[in-house]
């Protein structure tokens, strides 16, 4: 069930890093770029490998 909630998180995470990018604002530019740091990314594909980014 937690597995599930974390799934749903970092989906919605994406969702809100793809829209700031759509933005002229630089500071949402930037909390996009730390979203993905910490999602893996704003791609579809799930990376269940980048734990070692984490260190």
């Amino acid at each position: 069930m937690a597995e599930n909630f974390f799934d749903k998180a970092k989906e919605a995470a994406k969702n809100v890093s793809d829209k700031l990018k759509e933005t002229d604002n630089e500071k949402a530019k930037q909390a996009s770029e730390q979203i993905d740091k910490f999602t893996g990314g704003s791609d579809k594909e799930e990376n269940d490998n980048k734990d070692d980014d984490k260190k």
